[in-house]
């Protein structure tokens, strides 16, 4: 049986369960960390389509009876080796001697002491050791982990997963500025107000963009809120934007996949973003990605088809001329979008299976024959 573990239970993360679920069936059962956190006050689907257990409710003592129970061909998929559960998830699979794939998104590069660099080198040596493969999030991700001294051979791409949906629209045509025929382009910035995020770049970029223009070229929609909120709204009035940046607060998956088709164009400023499944979620409603460099899924996506475009980090003119060049032609906005969607097209969570189905038998670990018709 295939044991999921993963942190919280998000969308993003029940859209791949539920695929996963319904292609191995009784062989897949999911283990949450948590049933919430507020740092993501979401609503958690209270009719999960799929085998689930909250680690917080049920405890890891049940985790390791199921194992234990199921441990001639039991694999596990862990969500991170440095989430919350990680440490325990693998020492219970290290003591029971079961496979575990480790799920991971792009290591946070940061400057590390001796002690630390030491310290990191021992754990990531024990994790190729103990593990059976590692799913990385993209490949800057992979790239990143093997220069890491992750074994090669166990890498493989295995990115997050969004839902497809199949009534997509290209962006609005007619969005006027008042009696002005010049069409305001509507930005859209969505997480936690933190200082990482750097959303203030982004209001900084529409300023700039209106002011290059001589009108009001672009609008900004802001998704989540945070500690960093009552600053940004100062940022806001103190650059007379009250009337073009708007705080929305945090929103459910549903309400955000809708501002998410009434905007235009997605913009995450993030000084550093592990993956970024928003960037999915954007491009899967086919609407195009303004992104700084160190957003590891738009540089992941980016084809060089106009659907995604960097920015430096902490660059605001230069995030400002992208949004008067998308919002200057319509005909170039509508390409960017069918870019996006075709994009997105080509990683429907379907994918999942394939990628995961190489993992689980290009490795050695080792299945019986049943076990391998059941799954197939």
């Amino acid at each position: 049986m295939i044991h999921f573990v993963t942190w919280l239970p998000l969308p993003y993360q029940q859209t791949l369960c539920q695929v996963l679920s319904d292609h191995y069936g009784a062989n897949f059962v999911v283990w949450f960390g948590e049933t919430k956190h507020e740092q993501f006050p979401y609503q958690r689907s209270l009719d999960e389509g799929f085998p689930s257990h909250y680690l917080d409710q049920e405890g890891y003592r049940a985790f390791f009876k199921a194992l234990s129970a199921d441990r001639e061909e039991a694999v596990v998929i862990l969500g991170g080796w440095r989430s919350p559960m990680s440490g325990r998830v693998l020492l219970i699979t290290s003591l029971l001697r079961i496979p575990v794939f480790i799920w991971a998104d792009h290591p946070v590069p940061r400057r590390r002491g001796i002690f630390n660099r030491a310290t990191r080198s021992a754990y990531l040596s024990f994790l190729n050791r103990i593990a059976a493969g590692f799913l990385a999030c993209g490949e800057p991700t992979l790239r990143y982990l093997q220069s890491l001294g992750l074994n090669p051979e166990k890498l493989l791409v295995f990115p997050y997963w969004t839902s497809l949906p199949a009534d997509w629209q290209l962006p609005p045509a007619n969005r006027d500025v008042g009696s002005e025929s010049h069409r305001q382009l509507r930005l859209i910035t969505i997480g936690r107000l933190i200082p990482l995020k750097q959303f203030d770049v982004a209001i900084k970029a529409i300023a700039i963009a209106n002011q290059s223009a001589g009108y009001r070229i672009a609008e900004l929609v802001i998704v989540g809120d945070g500690p960093e909120r009552s600053l940004l709204e100062k940022q806001v009035q103190d650059l007379n934007l009250s009337d073009c940046v708007t705080f929305l607060g945090w929103l459910e998956g549903d309400e955000v996949r809708r501002e998410i088709r009434q905007a235009d164009v997605l913009t995450i400023t993030s000084e550093f973003e592990p993956y970024g499944v928003v960037v999915l979620e954007a491009m899967a409603a086919g609407r195009p990605i303004l992104a700084s460099n160190q957003v590891m899924a738009a540089v992941d996506r980016d084809e060089g088809n106009g659907a995604v475009l960097l920015h430096p980090v902490g660059d605001a003119r230069h995030l400002a001329e992208q949004i008067c060049w998308l919002a200057s032609d319509q005909n170039r906005l509508n390409e960017a979008s069918r870019a996006a969607r075709s994009t997105a097209e080509k990683w429907p969570p379907e994918r999942a299976i394939e990628i995961l189905d190489e993992a689980l038998f290009s490795t050695n670990v080792q299945f019986s024959d049943s076990y391998i018709r059941e799954l197939n």
